[in-house]
């Protein structure tokens, strides 16, 4: 709290405070402490107060026209926040005023665009009446018309027509003609075509008959010759003394149409090199004379690169 403020009792009470601090000090000072009296009989001092009327001094007059100059300042504050509501209200009112104006003006432009909706309206419909009884004259006219039209056009159709069927029938008897010519055409075609068919048939049929032939006895010199190819592989083949029951290599062989042994390649061993090599060597020393014989297409479908499963049957365990 601040003392000094103008709406506090502050420095009248400090003031009244000081004032008995000092009469208290004066009576100690009335005193004597000196011992070459006897003492005098100790009597109650007497405390002469007086009571200050705070408002009457400069201090208490400040107070007083400061709340005062305040309690005016609030009442003109309040004045003035009445005025400035009267004038709201009054600017309200004006503004309500001003709507309600603006609303008349509005429904009686409203009013006057109706009006003359209406009579646009009223003038489009006398004016589409007017149009539309001229047009039902004119569509009657045309209408007779389209039936003078119609009934001319019917006489010429029927003449037309007469001359069209007459027509028709001359071009209905040639056509008859035309297709039985036709049909008997189509009919040897057709016949030919049978036979053609039959004839290719026959001659798919043998040609298949030939060529499964051909096929079984190629299948049947491939496995002879395949057989003869292992067993002179077998013939060449110098056992190790490793070899046992089981073990076999397979080989690819590449012959030359003569029958001699162009390249030999070992394409999955046995697990035993001296075996697999034995086996190699055996396979480039053969010489299969017999293929010299062979068809040059059977011999490059079949033994060009043959392979061999060189599997011995006479090996220990």
């Amino acid at each position: 709290m601040n003392l000094l403020s103008k709406d506090s009792y502050g420095v009248p009470a400090l003031l009244a405070v000081g004032l008995h601090l000092v009469i208290v000090a004066a009576c100690f000072v009335a005193v004597d402490f000196s011992d070459n009296e006897k003492p005098l009989p100790k009597r109650p001092p007497i405390v002469n107060a007086t009571v200050v009327d705070i408002s009457q001094t400069i201090i208490g007059k400040r107070e007083e026209e400061k709340k005062k100059i305040i309690q005016q300042q609030a009442i003109a504050k309040k004045e003035k926040e009445k005025e400035k509501e009267a004038q709201q209200k009054a600017k309200k009112l004006e503004q309500r005023k001003a709507l309600e104006a603006q609303k008349k003006r509005l429904a009686q432009a409203k009013e006057a665009k109706k009006k003359a909706v209406e009579q646009a309206a009223a003038k489009k419909k006398a004016a589409a009446e007017k149009e539309k009884a001229a047009d039902a004259a004119k569509k009657k006219q045309q209408e007779a018309l389209i039936a003078k039209q119609e009934a001319e056009k019917k006489k010429r159709i029927e003449q037309e027509k007469a001359a069209q069927e007459k027509k028709r029938q001359a071009e209905e008897a040639k056509q008859l003609a035309e297709k039985e010519r036709q049909r008997k055409q189509a009919a040897a075609r057709e016949a030919e075509k049978e036979r053609l068919a039959k004839e290719a048939a026959e001659a798919a049929a043998a040609k298949k008959a030939e060529e499964e032939k051909k096929a079984a006895e190629e299948a049947q010199m491939v496995q002879s010759i395949s057989g003869l190819i292992n067993d002179r592989i077998t013939a060449a083949w110098n056992r190790p003394p490793s070899a046992r029951n089981g073990m076999k290599t397979e080989l690819a062989i590449s012959f030359l149409p003569s029958g001699e042994v162009l390249a030999v390649n070992i394409i999955k061993g046995s697990g035993d090199a001296l075996f697999d090599q034995r086996a190699e060597d055996a396979a480039r020393s053969i010489v299969v004379k017999e293929l010299s014989e062979v068809d040059p297409y059977v011999f490059d479908r079949n033994f060009r690169r043959v392979v061999i499963i060189f599997n011995p049957q006479d090996l220990r365990n």
